[in-house]
Parts: structure tokens; sequence; C-alpha cells
């Protein structure tokens, strides 16, 4: 069956081309080879000699069952027939010449003979040759290779792979090995540590191109060989193989119902809830509960109310305090300040300072400020660094401007200024005078 088949293009003039042409004449209408030859067309039709199946147009023939037209035995019989009188025959691969093809594939086509190619002529033959060759091993050993397939090929997509990853498994609540299939087999077949390429893939696996199913249309020796000793083999494997799928199966029943269970929980948990809120809500809508919550809201609105009175009248209050308390320190503090002591003004002159009074303070804190230091004074209690620091600053700042005292001057006062407050109050003085 690895016969390659080449088509003549003309019969020569060796024995057994011949004995076809004359035989060819002898069942034509034509009388002549030239001529008859055209009668004849291959009709496409290939038989496998070893096949038992013998077509009729084989069996009917002249030479019969293994042999070609020309009386030379033959493995490959080719149909040819006569298209004037009907007479049907064979000739073998020698004989298949290239005019007999060409005007097969022209009337198939529609083209004209002289347009058809070597190429075409080659697929013509290589085509049939092929379907022949599938439907001869299929009929001699398909059965018994599609019994050992169907036995292994769940196996072997289980056992004939590699792992190479692990990943987590939803259906089994698991990691489980990421397999891929051994596309190519690794040392002596037979041997223990042969390990063979997947019969799956090799055969008829829809991702691999190379499928032999569509490549040969029926497996090659190596594969048979490896099927038939993986056959074998399984025999051995198949009660853990069974063990392995029944727990797989069992577990992944056992995560399906506990995922049920799961989920009616929940589903039962949701609806609790959900009829829960819904009688709250009718309960919270009831026409008593919506009066009561009006009056309930109308009481807190009024005591809201109260509060904020109540609120109010105390700043009212904290406020009216605090202005009594600051008018009552201001006085003191005025008081303290403007009492003129022989003590006081040894003080201030100990500390190298003008006398001071209220007038200088800005606000309440330098105020208190300037009636604690006086009175620390009085006590003769030294004053700190900041303090003093403090006190210079305020003194400083409160001094009169030159341009006070040169206005005071213009409008003819001579007497002595402590202040910018006390120059400001002459001058408005002095400027009413005036006018």
């Amino acid at each position: 069956m690895a016969e390659t088949i080449v088509a003549k293009r003309n019969l020569g003039n060796g024995k057994w081309d011949k004995v076809l042409k004359r035989r060819m004449v002898e069942l034509s209408v034509a009388d002549n080879y030239d001529e008859a030859k055209e009668e004849w067309i291959a009709t496409g039709e290939v038989w496998w000699g070893q096949n038992d199946n013998i077509p009729e147009w084989v069996r009917n023939s002249q030479m019969g069952t293994g042999k070609c037209l020309c009386g030379h035995i033959v493995v490959y019989h080719f149909e040819i027939i006569n298209t004037e009188n009907g007479i049907r025959e064979c000739v073998g691969s020698d004989h298949i010449n290239t005019y007999l093809i060409m005007r097969a594939i022209a009337e198939d086509k529609g083209l004209p003979i002289d347009a058809i190619t070597d190429r075409q002529i080659q697929e013509w033959i290589d085509v049939r040759v092929k379907s022949m060759k599938q439907e001869a091993w299929w009929k001699d050993s398909g059965a018994s290779f599609e019994m050992m397939f169907d036995a292994v090929k769940e196996m072997d997509l289980h056992y004939n792979t590699r792992t190479v990853d692990w990943v987590w498994d939803n259906e089994l609540d698991r990691t489980e090995p990421v397999k891929k299939l051994v596309k190519k087999g690794k040392g002596r077949f037979g041997a223990n540590n042969y390990k063979m390429a997947s019969i799956v893939w090799r055969w008829n696996h829809p991702d691999n191109v190379k499928a032999q199913i569509n490549t040969r249309g029926y497996p090659n020796d190596k594969l048979m060989q490896d099927l038939a000793l993986f056959f074998v083999k399984s025999q051995g494997l198949k009660p853990d193989f069974t063990k392995y799928k029944v727990e797989r199966a069992e577990r992944k029943d056992k995560i399906i119902k506990a995922k049920a269970a799961r989920i009616a929980k929940r589903d039962a948990e949701n609806l609790r809830i959900k009829l829960e809120k819904e009688e709250q809500h009718r309960i919270y809508n009831l026409p008593e509960n919506v009066e009561k919550r009006r009056i309930e809201e109308v009481k807190r609105q009024e005591e809201r109310q109260k509060q904020r009175e109540i609120a109010i009248r105390q700043r009212e209050e904290r406020e009216e305090a605090r202005l009594i308390k600051l008018e009552q320190a201001r006085r003191r503090a005025n008081t303290i300040l403007t009492e003129q002591s022989q003590e006081f003004d040894f003080a201030c002159a100990n500390y190298g300072i003008e006398p001071f009074d209220a007038s200088l303070a800005q606000g309440p804190w330098e105020l208190q400020f300037l009636v604690d230091i006086k009175e620390r004074m009085l006590i003769r209690k030294t004053l700190t660094p900041n303090q003093l620091g403090k006190l210079v600053n305020i003194l400083q700042r409160n001094k009169p401007t030159q341009k006070q005292l040169d206005y005071l001057k213009d409008l003819g006062y001579e007497g002595e200024v402590n202040n910018r407050k006390q120059a400001s109050e002459l001058i408005n003085k002095l400027k009413g005078e005036q006018i």
C-alpha cells in the first residue's frame, strides 16, 4: 500500500503496453488504437486487490481479479469504460495512462483536455488511491481499532499526560493539576520507561491540525502499536482509574449539595429578613403609631424650643455677669492706676520708666497686666525680665510721636506729654481754644 502511482503520459511499445493497446482496440468500436483510445475514460473507481469485497467490474473483467487488461499482475485496479459501447474493464497502476485521466478531469471540470495540468492528474490519482486505501483499511482493521480506541480514549487523556501547573478547581473545591497531553513519545517501545504520546492527540484531537483521522483517514502503524499496548495495560489501570472517577464524581456531588445547602440557608435568611422588615414597616405605619410619632415629635420640638430659650437666657446672664465683672475690674484698675504715690514713682524711677496709668492699656488684658505690675511694684516685688520687657513695649508703644510733639509746640504748649492719648487730647483741646 506504499506504492507511488504516477500516470504515464502515453503507452509505449513494451510487451504489456502492446498487449493493452491490442485488447483496447478489440473492445472498441474503432479498429485502430489512436481512435480507440478516445473511446475510453477513467471512471474514478479504484479497488485494492487485497480486499475480499470484489467489485462487479473487477469480477466481470476479461482477465479477472488481480490482473490488468493486459494480463499483468496488479494490486491496484482502476476502472475504465468505453463511452461508445459501455464495456467496463480494469487496468493496473502502470496502465492508468494520462489520457484516460485527462478526459475524466476535463468532463468533470468542463475544461479542454490540453488545459489539464500534471498536478491535477496526480491529485486525481492521489485522492482516489487514498480513499481506496482508507476503505480497505477500515474494512480489515476498523472494527478492532474502534473497539480498542473507545475502550482507552478516556484513560489516555488521563495517563498519557504531563502536569504543567496546579490551579484551584471550583467544582472540586481544591487544587487540581493542570495536565497537557504528551505529543511526542519517549523511550523504547515496550520498555518500562517508555512514555507514549497521547493516542487521542494523534488520532482525532480537535486541536491537532495533523490528526491522522484528517491527514490519512486511518491510523499509522506506530499509532496502532501504541493503541494495542495501551489497551493491554488499561486492564491493570482500570481499577485505579475507576476509583479516581468515582472519587471525583462523589466530591463534585458533595460540593454541589453543600453549595445548594448554603444557597438555601442564605435564601431562607434573606426571606426571614425581608418578612421581618415588611412586618416592621406594617407596624410602623399603623395609624396609632403614626399619631404617636406625631405627638412625640411635637413634644420634642417643644422641648428643643424650651432648651433653646434656656440656653439663650443663660448666655445673656453669663454675658451680663461678664460685663459687670469687667466693669468692676476696669473701675478697680482705673482706681489703682490713677492713684499717685511716692512708692510707685520711686519704683518706676528704679526701673528707668515713666509712671503709667490706665490710658496706656489696649484691651482688658493689658489693663489687668498694668494693674498686676503696679501692685507688684508697690509691694516691692522684682519684675521678671519678661514682665519688664512687656511693660517697656507698652510704654514705648504709647509714647507720643514726634509729629504730635511738634504740633503741640506749634500750638504753644510747653508742658510734659506722657503718652499718645494725652497728646491727642491736648491737641484737640488747644485746637478748640483757638477756634
